[in-house]
């Protein structure tokens, strides 16, 4: 399962990039997040890892994500490790005038198969895909109070 959303953001790159990466404030912006928490003793860079409970379908989920690609102000790429959600993630940054566009793709592998395949396809992607478009809203909206307040 594949959803990819692209979301334009009136801020500069520096600041979305540092929205981004506070990695307990996500949970105020993305809509299925509850709480994010580093279990790594550093914070930047390949190989931070994070907790977050996501809630899916009413039913709370224990999300482990690792950064595997990290190119300060470019690209936060990360791979799911918990038992239910697998798969890789990433926002990519870019410039776009006088603020940036982010791109937010996830490739998760459904569990269960042929079936859990379809399910995703038909019903999963389309209500993340729901999901992700509001919290990309809430996260603009946040990068750009930020931006503001600077």
């Amino acid at each position: 399962m594949r959803v990819t959303l692209s979301q334009p953001i009136g801020a500069p790159r520096g600041t979305v990039w540092e929205v981004l990466t506070d990695w307990e404030r996500q949970a105020e912006w993305m809509l299925d997040a509850l709480a994010v928490e580093v279990i790594t003793p550093y914070r930047t860079g390949v190989g931070v890892t994070v907790v977050c409970p996501t809630r899916i379908l009413g039913v709370t989920i224990r999300d482990v994500l690792r950064v595997t690609r990290w190119i300060e102000g470019e690209v936060l790429e990360v791979v799911h490790l918990g038992k239910v959600i697998k798969g890789t993630a990433a926002f990519e940054l870019s410039d776009a005038g006088t603020g940036t566009v982010v791109d937010w793709w996830e490739h998760i592998d459904p569990p269960l198969g042929r079936f859990g395949a379809l399910v995703a396809d038909h019903i999963i992607a389309p209500l993340t895909a729901a999901i992700f478009r509001r919290s990309l809203r809430r996260f603009a909206a946040l990068c750009e109070h930020e931006s503001r307040r600077t």
